[in-house]
Formats: C-alpha cells, sequence, structure tokens
C-alpha cells in the first residue's frame, strides 16, 4: 500500500516538473526572439512590481498599527478624564461630616412677595 502512494505522488510530481519546464522552455524560446529593449523594459517592470507591492502592503501595515495605537491612547485617556471627573463629583458631594459640621438655622418668618402686574 506504501508503495503504490510513493509511486502516485512521484508520478505527479514527475509530471508537474514537466510541466513547469516546457512553460520555461516556451519562454525561453519566446524571450529570445524579443529585443533586447524590450527584455530591459519587461525586466524593470517586473523589479518595479517586485518592490511596490510589499511596500505598499507594509505602508498599509505600518498605518494600521498607528492608526490603532492612537486609538488605544485617546481610550486610555478618555477613561483617566472619565475617572478624574467621577472622583471629583464625589468630592464635592454632601457627605454626613459635612452635614455635622453644619449650623442650622432657625426662620421665623418668611414673606412672600406677590407680582404686581
Amino acid at each position: 500500500m506504501k508503495d503504490s502512494t510513493k509511486q502516485y505522488f512521484y508520478s505527479v510530481l514527475r509530471q508537474t516538473w514537466q510541466e513547469f519546464r516546457a512553460i520555461g522552455d516556451k519562454l525561453g524560446k519566446q524571450l529570445m526572439r524579443t529585443p533586447l529593449p524590450r527584455v530591459l523594459m519587461l525586466c524593470i517592470g517586473l523589479a518595479l512590481v517586485i518592490t511596490l507591492i510589499p511596500l505598499a502592503l507594509s505602508l498599509f501595515v505600518i498605518f494600521m498599527l498607528v492608526k490603532l495605537f492612537l486609538l488605544v491612547v485617546m481610550m486610555g485617556g478618555r477613561a483617566q478624564r472619565n475617572q478624574a471627573a467621577e472622583q471629583s463629583f464625589k468630592q464635592h458631594q454632601w457627605s454626613h461630616k459635612e452635614a455635622e459640621d453644619a449650623q442650622f438655622v432657625r426662620v421665623e418668618q418668611i414673606t412672600y412677595r406677590r407680582d404686581e402686574r
């Protein structure tokens, strides 16, 4: 059983190699018939494509990471401001101790003004 699978994989790899070799031979023959300036332009174009695509992808990833970093920093700053606002609000609320320190004033008479129209 192992022998038949090895033979199958071997035949598949051999056939794949033969196909790539045939394509390479066709490309080589076509390249030999192509004038040198055109070959030079093809090589320069291929080099640009090979260098520009990774550059664009890496710049995209870098800008996304910067955006994510700034988002995390902004969210952290908002959380700290909210926490500081809550603490200052708690400090400004009345507590029982402050109520004990307050003096009570007795109001004996309250007069109301009527609106004169």
